[in-house]
């Protein structure tokens, strides 16, 4: 016979009870581990393709990682009793930095800032505190008799299951969002273009060698500058010339147009930068005067391109210091 106590055959109605509590704590630990594979799942698709939208998803694995943080809590609590005042203190240690990255998270998702790469590591500092402080706060529940439960996340089995499907669900995160890849050239670009300025939340800066085609992308413009969105144009002289028209429109709706200097550096390309965490860059459809004057419109959106895009943000603010309005 075993020598461990808690494997002998004890009150039937005991272990009835035993059982049920701990398929109910396995019950909210799967919800927490469906947490983590969303928080998995953005990580992996905001490196692919769009940090934005991967951190959309690391919020919603924060939110349902914390609602079944806070069910498996209180299933503890049901069953084990109360926990010890002394344990509230310490667990601080670990609630007060959980609530300090969340509070990082936020401000990297929602707010102006130029890395927003940091909600990533807010979110992870998050939740994995905030799991070790509900942990903390529990007592180890009593081993089950018939069968083997996890009532952790961060066992073993459960980060398996957390990295093989949260990987798998980023993966096709990523292949399935527009950051990172190729837009199209002509009407799509242009289409796409406008489409990225209406629904910017804190800037819009276009830097163009021409406006062909350029009624949707004006229209696009004075709806932002309307609704109140920081907008700036730059133009090259060339294209202010022969653009004359649609110059005059955008000046007259108040949306701010600079007319760059005639000599500019070689690698200064037609770009477009939204938030400063996406760039549009390429395609002689809506950034050029000729056809040969540009490629396909590219997307950059992700955490691997966020350097590119702060550099990108900063060459445009020179050259808008640099430029005149239209005489």
């Amino acid at each position: 016979m075993t020598a461990d106590p808690s494997l002998r055959i004890i009150d039937p109605e005991i272990e009835d009870k035993n059982e049920k509590f701990s398929a109910a704590l396995m019950g909210a630990v799967s919800g927490q581990i469906f947490g983590l594979v969303a928080f998995l799942m953005g990580l992996v698709g905001g490196a692919m393709s769009d940090q934005q939208t991967g951190l959309m998803d690391v919020g919603i694995g924060m939110g349902i990682f914390t609602i079944f943080s806070l069910v498996h809590y209180g299933l503890s609590r049901r069953w084990l009793g109360r926990a010890e005042a002394k344990r509230f203190q310490e667990s601080l240690a670990y609630f007060g930095p959980a609530i300090l990255g969340g509070l990082v998270y936020f401000y990297a998702t929602f707010s102006d800032t130029a890395w927003p790469i940091i909600g990533f590591a807010g979110g992870f500092v998050f939740i994995f505190l905030l799991g070790k402080g509900v942990l903390f706060l529990e007592h180890v529940p009593p081993r089950s008799r018939k069968t083997t439960y996890i009532f952790s996340p961060f066992e073993r089995q459960s980060l398996l299951i957390v990295v093989l499907v949260g990987s798998i669900l980023g993966v096709g995160v990523g292949m399935s969002s527009q950051g990172h890849r190729a837009i199209g050239r002509g009407p799509f670009a242009r289409t796409f273009l406008s489409e990225q300025i209406l629904s910017a939340r804190h800037r819009a800066d276009l830097l163009l060698f021409g406006l062909p085609h350029s009624y949707r992308l004006v229209q696009a413009l004075k709806t932002a500058q309307q609704k109140g969105l920081p907008v700036r144009v730059l133009v090259t002289p060339d294209a202010a010339a022969r653009y004359h028209s649609e110059i005059l429109a955008l000046a007259t709706a108040h949306v701010p147009v600079r007319i760059l200097p005639d000599h500019l550096p070689s690698y200064i390309r037609p770009m477009a930068l939204f938030d400063r965490r996406i760039l549009l860059y390429g395609s002689g459809g809506w950034g050029s005067l000729s056809p040969d004057g540009g490629s396909q419109m590219h997307m950059l959106a992700n955490i691997l391109s966020q350097g590119r895009i702060h550099a990108s943000q900063k060459v445009f603010d020179t050259l808008w210091s640099q430029s005149a309005p239209p005489g």
